[in-house]
């Protein structure tokens, strides 16, 4: 058995295009084990000027839905109640090629932690590469060091706990830190890690507060705050 799957999918070159647009593809895939990465694949073998990453971690936008490429098109079937699939990259703004985006920002972040990254910790904030892109807040604030950002810091403390306050410190910059999260609980995400950002990022800001509540104006305000919520 196969789905049919008709794909109405963003299109868009950076190089040459003046605005994005939308071309439809039909591809059938094995209803049991197909994935989105077999749809793009087919689409592709259809038209060989489409373009999506080859980064695995790197997902797309499925009728608003984020996730990953890897994820099983029956999922998402049951999930959306339907076999119109409207594809476009996480997030539009980034876009180079099609589906496929510039990673430059989100790998620009992880200078601020260099001093704290050991043998292979950058493979761990490569494969949350998704999070930074799908982020509300880097609509709005694009120096914010991202979401995923802050679950890597949160990897290196548990990992090096003895770098602990040099690293919330860090995630409490007014301009850049933690404080300008916003929550994807109204989101439509299907990853792993998402189901638990909110909690990671709660969890950092307690830390924050209970280990560096002094590290700049904002801080010392929300510790403040905290506080006469307890008392």
């Amino acid at each position: 058995m196969s789905y049919l799957i008709t794909a109405n999918v963003f299109r868009f070159n950076a190089a040459n295009d003046l605005l994005p647009y939308y071309k439809e593809y039909e591809v059938g895939v094995d209803a049991s084990g197909g994935t989105l990465l077999d749809i793009l694949n087919g689409i592709k073998k259809q038209d060989n000027s489409f373009t999506f990453s080859s980064n695995k971690f790197i997902g797309i936008r499925v009728n608003s839905l984020v996730t990953s490429i890897s994820t099983n098109v029956k999922t998402i079937v049951k999930l959306l109640k339907t076999d119109k699939f409207t594809l476009e990259p996480l997030n539009e703004f980034y876009t180079v090629h099609d589906l496929d985006i510039d990673t430059r920002a989100f790998l620009k972040q992880l200078d601020y932690l260099k001093p704290f990254i050991e043998n292979n910790d950058k493979e761990k904030y490569e494969e949350l590469v998704s999070y930074y892109y799908t982020s509300p807040t880097i609509e709005f604030e694009r120096e914010y060091f991202g979401d995923s950002f802050m679950l890597f810091a949160l990897f290196l403390i548990e990992k090096y706990p003895h770098k602990r306050d040099e690293i919330l410190r860090i995630c409490a910059d007014e301009k850049r830190g933690v404080w300008l999260h916003t929550s994807i609980k109204n989101a439509m995400i299907l990853y792993s890690k998402a189901a638990n950002i909110e909690e990671s990022i709660a969890k950092l800001k307690m830390q924050i507060l209970q280990y560096v509540p002094d590290a700049n104006s904002t801080t010392k305000r929300e510790a403040k705050y905290a506080k006469s919520l307890i008392f």
